[in-house]
């Protein structure tokens, strides 16, 4: 079964990573500590053994002619040894068997069982079990004239507690209680996860101006601030298409309808008996016709500009070179334009100065501001560019020009779309400005636009 909810993968994540870790743990103690615990036992038991060893062979050597069978005084020792210490004890003969021992079960311990086995000098030999480390089995050699008999030794303790088991138990009783502990946090974090999901739903389907809630200062709530940062500008760039695009389908309809009426006063002339006189205004109208065709031309050229700027479409190719000779270019194709309005223009520039900018990007916006100061500028005025004073960290510059000015409401609505100031008939779209904005923005640079002594003055600083 496939587990859909986040925070339950996250608590038998959790689960399997705690269960492994004290696997783990309890496999490391047991290797290590057991072993070390089993290396001590081991170092106390032999000389123990070896005590015991003389004690039996001296009770056998204070009766030399009695078997060991009818040994009384070596049975009362080896039961009095047996209780002490919770002992199995019996001593067999290789040839007759087991000749006298401590318990009433059947002996019954396979020696292939235990896990290793270690040899002392004096003969005797000491078993561990494999599967528990507290049981012990160890064979002592002793005499009964020239007979070889064994003293056998077997220590079980598999009934009494175990502290690997209560520690084992405690470790699980321990990570039972953290694993509820990380429920509530695990649904915390869901329940965020699943607000985030449920404000990209509600963007998705048209809600614009539905943001997420997320307290806090980590990365879910870092993650709801970006959402939020990312539908304010997608909201914006959604309102600026619908604005651009009824904008744009209301300045092509004025060309269309005057191309229209054009293309309907043509047929009327033909059909007019003075073939003179027709010709000469069916070349008005088809110059006029032209004149909205460039128009329309003009616009479709901007609004491609707008939309190349708003989706980044490439980078910016930044490169070094005088600001004062590239500027001087970008005037020489003004000349003809100033000339007719008998505008003058001066720039204030050093030699020296450096720009470092992409040039395609630095003309256009140069060449709008320009457009629109030789447009708006009276007959006789002046256009005055000049550095920004004080500004070191990149390229800064104003451009001013002898116009009216401009209120403080027109000041902010130059940069919109297609707006156009009260009264103005100057031809033109309303996209010139708006682009210089877009484009400055997009060299991470700033412009603004204020009434100053000298005329409308364009403040722009490119870093």
């Amino acid at each position: 079964m496939k587990i859909k909810r986040l925070y339950l993968k996250i608590l038998l994540s959790f689960l399997m990573v705690l269960f492994v870790t004290l696997t783990l743990i309890l496999i490391l103690f047991i290797t290590l500590g057991g072993r070390s615990f089993r290396d001590y036992l081991d170092r106390k038991a032999f000389p123990k053994l070896e005590i015991f060893q003389e004690m039996v062979q001296e009770k056998i050597d204070d009766h030399p002619l009695l078997p060991v069978a009818r040994n009384l005084d070596l049975k009362k020792q080896l039961d009095t040894f047996s209780s002490l210490f919770d002992l199995k004890i019996w001593i067999s003969d290789p040839e007759k068997g087991i000749q006298i021992k401590t318990f009433k079960d059947p002996v019954n311990i396979a020696q292939k069982g235990f896990q290793r086995q270690i040899h002392h000098q004096n003969g005797i030999t000491l078993y561990h079990f494999i599967r528990k480390r507290n049981q012990y089995y160890a064979i002592l050699p002793i005499k009964e004239g020239n007979n070889e008999l064994r003293l056998h030794l077997y220590y079980d303790t598999r009934n009494p507690n175990q502290p690997e088991g209560i520690f084992f138990v405690g470790i699980l009783i321990i990570g039972g209680l953290v694993a509820l502990l990380i429920i509530p946090l695990a649904r915390r974090i869901t329940r965020r996860v699943n607000q985030l999901n449920r404000s990209a739903l509600e963007f998705a389907n048209g809600n614009l101006s539905y943001r997420t809630d997320i307290k806090g200062n980590d990365e879910i709530a870092k993650l709801g601030h970006s959402f939020n940062f990312m539908a304010d500008k997608m909201e914006k760039m959604i309102q600026g298409s619908k604005e651009l695009s009824a904008n744009v389908s209301h300045e092509l309809r004025s060309p269309l309808t005057r191309i229209q009426v054009s293309r309907e006063l043509i047929f009327d002339k033909i059909d007019k008996l003075d073939k003179e006189m027709a010709k000469q205004d069916i070349h008005r109208y088809l110059q006029n016709m032209e004149s909205d065709i460039q128009s329309l031309d003009t616009l479709i050229d901007q609004v491609l500009k707008l939309s190349k700027i708003d989706y980044q479409e490439s980078d910016l190719a930044l490169e070094s070179f005088n600001f004062k000779e590239f500027l001087d270019k970008v005037l020489n194709q003004y000349h003809s334009l100033l000339l007719q309005k008998n505008i003058g223009i001066a720039h204030k520039f050093p030699d020296t100065m450096r720009a470092n900018q992409d040039k395609s990007v630095l003309k256009s916006i140069l060449s709008n501001l320009l457009d629109n100061a030789v447009k708006y500028t009276p007959e006789n005025g002046t256009i005055l560019i000049e550095p920004l004073p004080g500004y070191r960290r990149g390229v800064g510059f104003t451009v001013a020009n002898t116009c009216p000015p401009l209120d403080d409401k027109e000041l902010k609505m130059i940069f919109k779309p297609f707006y156009r100031t009260r009264g103005n008939t100057a031809p033109g779209s309303g996209l010139g400005l708006t682009i210089t904005k877009k484009q400055v923005t997009r060299c991470k640079g700033n412009i603004i636009a204020r009434n100053t002594k000298r005329g409308l003055t364009f403040e722009i600083r490119l870093p």
